[in-house]
């Protein structure tokens, strides 16, 4: 019976859940659903069997938070000797214990970069302290990275295989290694036999990873000082232990930073202090030096008399000055005034001159008393004034001593005044040197004491000094595995075996851009589909003429179809094409055209695919045919396919050049019309419609097209290309046969 879709513009589909491809799949493939997940459940059961159970182990810690007021009575201590209180909060707390730094110590404490297991024949498991051997490097960290793999021999000796080498060795004894000493060592515990032991060195940054990876440090509120610590480990015992050296490693970080504090302090007070102390001793040596050189005993005193000094100075500076002014004045007299007496009240305080002054005054007047009475050339008056003259003289080189004696004299006295004013100008720069002196003697002498008592403060505050966390709860594991959790892997395990069938395959719809049943070319196309081929293997490609199998069953259907529509054509001439090589359209053909022979009609089936002939060779015939008919001329050469109800064929012939071109020549149209009045069926088996334009020449020949449509080969978007022709009538009364069927067991053909 005929599979018919009506135009895609009339047809509205009906959905139908139970019609969808993935459902489809699903019931096709039901026994995955029962076969998935038993083997999840074998898999989860295997992987709880092998996988190592890791616990986690938890702490709890109570922090020291200034802001929530958590206080651990260090602060009033602190207060009363006035130093300042150092803050903590809990967030940074937190941080200071996930600190890299932190961990790595602990790591380097507990040597976790060395690791013993025990292998045994499935299984191998990490050892701690119960380990039966001991390593120890005498540097850690120029041990070679890798697996060290210890062999025990009779007594006391060993077979140390390293990344290195093998190296033989004695318990307790060092062993030389290429990058330093080792010593391997026996414990209490007994190695177990049928185990292989060795021991792992990881480099430390691989540990620290590992174990920043696992731990977890966090507060349960943001009201409360509490701090958890959790770290998940296959070993309870070194969980536990690395945990403690944690909480251990924290708490004397927290101690020596306050320390380094108070220890910084302490330092630098008492550096400061020699110092300071070695300051004073020369300033007041340098003040005993001072009051020595300067013979300062009290500056005040000696500046008193200074002043003294100088003003009795200055009064006898004056009193010469205004001699030698008088002086200069009478000599000026002498030779301004000559004939005039000298006044009496300007005579020096010296007898010799006063009595020079005497006598020239007394000779004045009489030389005054001498003109009053004789002439000026008078002898008399001559002889008066030479004396006069004379006694001039006297008096000038008198004054002249004088001025000298009174110049050399206020020189003199000028000089003991300037000493004095030096003396005087020097003392408030001595007064200061000692006043700085004394300032600094004094400053120096306060900070001695101040770093004194400061000293003394810091040591009290450094014995106050305690961690910023104390333990509630020490590390303890939990008694059940964290992982593998048993429930949820068996609830995985059974749904992931439930969900991979439904996966794979919707994951195959998905990425599948083929066609996979009749339904995709009723709703992608709408040509007839005029029969279903199954699948068959290439050993099966030639079906036996009297079996009742499924394939003949299908192609008596499919000559069903072709008789039907044919309806009452005395011969009929069908063109067998595809989108592409490979979809069965030379398997179609032959067992069709041998269909119809058994129904006892004269059946000729030509190979038009000159570009790459196959049918002769498969059906182990000659290959002349159709190439030589168009070139040579004649007629074309036919054969007898098969014994009981054969069939005729004509080849395609030999490859010649330009295969396109012969299909161009008029004799084909020729010999297909003769041959169409010998035969009741013409099969043209022509190339691929979507490769060449052979088909759509052929088709102009043709009564009816067989478009060969595989299953899971053909694509989607080649049924397009089907559309076209159909509506563009690019070949003939087209239908389509969908070979390569997968499902069609359940058409119930074994019935047969």
């Amino acid at each position: 019976m005929l599979a018919t879709k009506s135009p895609i513009a009339n047809f509205t589909p009906f959905h139908d859940w139970a019609d969808h491809r993935l459902w489809k799949a699903i019931r096709f493939r039901w026994y995955w659903f029962l076969i998935s997940p038993c083997l999840a459940i074998l898999l989860g059961l295997t992987f709880l069997r092998y996988k190592t159970p890791h616990y986690n182990i938890t702490a709890s810690l109570l922090v020291r938070d200034d802001s929530r007021g958590s206080d651990f009575h260090e602060n009033a201590l602190l207060a009363e000797l006035g130093l300042p209180d150092a803050t903590s909060s809990v967030e940074n707390e937190i941080e200071i214990l996930k600190s890299r730094t932190l961990l790595s110590q602990v790591i380097e404490d507990l040597h976790l970069t060395t690791q013993y297991f025990a292998s045994g024949h499935l299984k191998t498991a990490e050892l701690y302290e119960k380990t039966p051997y001991k390593a120890t490097f005498s540097e850690p960290r120029t041990a070679k990275p890798g697996i060290y793999r210890i062999i025990r021999e009779s007594g006391i000796s060993f077979t140390l295989q390293t990344p290195d080498g093998a190296y033989q060795g004695t318990f307790g004894r060092k062993l030389k290694l290429p990058r330093g000493l080792a010593v391997i060592d026996t414990t209490d515990f007994k190695p177990a036999s049928g185990y292989q032991y060795s021991f792992e060195i990881s480099r430390s940054e691989t540990v620290l990873s590992d174990y920043v990876r696992v731990l977890g440090i966090q507060a349960p509120n943001k009201t409360a000082s509490l701090v958890n610590l959790t770290i998940q480990d296959a070993l309870p015992k070194k969980g536990e232990a690395i945990l403690k050296q944690l909480i251990t490693r924290y708490q004397k970080a927290s101690i020596e930073e306050k320390n380094k504090v108070a220890d910084n302090t302490i330092a630098f007070i008492n550096a400061n202090l020699t110092r300071v102390s070695s300051e004073l001793i020369k300033v007041e040596k340098d003040i005993e030096h001072f009051r020595r050189h300067h013979k300062a005993i009290d500056l005040a005193e000696d500046g008193r008399q200074a002043l003294e000094r100088l003003t009795v100075n200055a009064s006898s500076e004056r009193e010469l000055a205004m001699h030698l002014k008088i002086i200069r004045l009478l000599e000026a007299h002498l030779h301004d005034k000559p004939a005039t007496a000298i006044p009496s009240t300007l005579y020096p305080q010296d007898d010799n001159f006063a009595t020079l002054v005497g006598k020239y005054n007394e000779m004045q007047l009489m030389r005054l008393k001498a003109l009053a009475s004789l002439t000026p050339q008078h002898p008399e008056v001559k002889t008066l004034e030479n004396q006069l003259a004379a006694l001039r003289d006297g008096l000038l080189e008198a004054i002249r001593h004088q001025r000298q004696e009174l110049t050399l004299s206020i020189a003199v006295t000028r000089e003991y005044g300037t000493g004095f004013n030096a003396e005087i100008a020097q003392l408030p720069g001595r007064q200061r040197a000692l006043l700085s002196r004394s300032r600094e003697q004094g400053i120096q002498q306060e900070l001695y004491l101040f770093l004194l008592k400061k000293r003394m403060e810091t040591a009290i505050s450094r014995s106050a000094n305690i961690a910023n966390a104390r333990v509630i709860d020490p590390p303890k594991v939990s008694p059940a595995p964290a992982y593998p959790n048993r429930q949820l892997t068996m609830l995985i395990a059974f749904m992931a075996g439930m969900m991979a069938p439904i996966g794979v395959l919707y994951v195959g719809q998905i990425f599948n851009n083929k066609i996979t049943s009749k339904e995709d070319i009723i709703q992608q196309c709408d040509a007839t589909i005029i029969g279903e081929i199954s699948l068959q293997s290439p050993a099966k490609w030639l079906a036996k003429a009297d079996n009742r199998g499924l394939i003949n069953e299908q192609f008596r259907s499919l000559r069903t179809n072709i008789q039907f529509v044919s309806e009452k054509r005395q011969s009929t001439v069908i063109l067998l094409t595809s989108a592409m090589a490979n979809e069965g359209k030379s398997f179609v053909a032959t067992h069709l055209a041998r269909s119809l022979a058994l129904a006892c009609r004269k059946v000729l089936l030509i190979d038009f695919d000159l570009r790459k002939p196959t049918l002769a060779q498969l059906l182990e015939l000659q290959t002349e045919g159709i190439s030589e008919f168009i070139t040579h001329g004649g007629a074309p050469l036919v054969q007898k396919c098969g014994t009981v109800h054969p069939f005729d064929f004509i080849a395609a012939g030999a490859i010649f050049p330009g295969s396109g071109e012969l299909m161009l020549s008029p004799k084909i149209a020729e010999v297909i019309s003769t041959l169409k009045s010998r035969y009741d069926y013409v099969l043209l088996d022509s190339p691929p419609v979507g490769l060449v334009a052979d088909a759509r020449l052929l088709g102009q020949h043709a009564d009816m097209t067989l478009y060969i449509v595989r299953q899971h080969f053909t694509f989607f978007h080649q049924l397009a290309d089907i559309r076209k022709a159909r509506d563009e009538r690019q070949l003939p009364d087209l239908y389509i046969v969908l070979n390569g069927t997968r499902d069609l067991r359940r058409y119930q053909y074994n019935y047969y």
